[in-house]
């Protein structure tokens, strides 16, 4: 598998499971319609442990652009806004417990090497980290 160009925003608490599902659809329909210049960029998008969204492009043929980049931005603040839900707060980050459960935490050197954070940029680092 090649690597992929990947956004990661933490949110400021869980999403139950409606909340998930709009997450989900909401990014279904943007990386369907996600173009720079005109041409489709190839990408996929999700809600992961309930508390991420997880955006990822291959920019093999195509990359995104900044205008491109900035339809994310977009887009999640305004499931934020719908939400109720801060997702641009880069302290907040996603860990595993001993059971393998995953929690919202807040960044400190002690889970650096270990959570899933915003500075995640290599779809491979994610699917690491989150064990996939």
């Amino acid at each position: 598998m090649t690597d992929q160009r990947t956004w990661v925003f933490i949110a400021n608490r869980m999403l139950n499971a409606e909340e998930v599902t709009i997450v989900n659809d909401t990014l279904n329909t943007f990386v369907s319609n996600w173009k720079t210049h005109g041409t489709p960029i190839h990408a996929h998008g999700f809600c992961f442990a309930g508390a991420a969204i997880v955006i990822a492009a291959n920019e093999a043929e195509v990359k995104a652009s900044g205008c491109s980049i900035d339809k994310i931005t977009h887009t999640v603040r305004a499931l934020g806004e719908h939400l109720g839900i801060d997702f641009f707060d880069r302290f907040n980050v996603l860990c595993k417990n001993e059971k393998g459960e995953w929690y919202l935490d807040r960044y400190h050197q002690e889970n650096a090497s270990e959570s899933i954070h915003a500075m995640i940029l290599s779809y491979l680092e994610f699917n690491k980290k989150a064990g996939e």
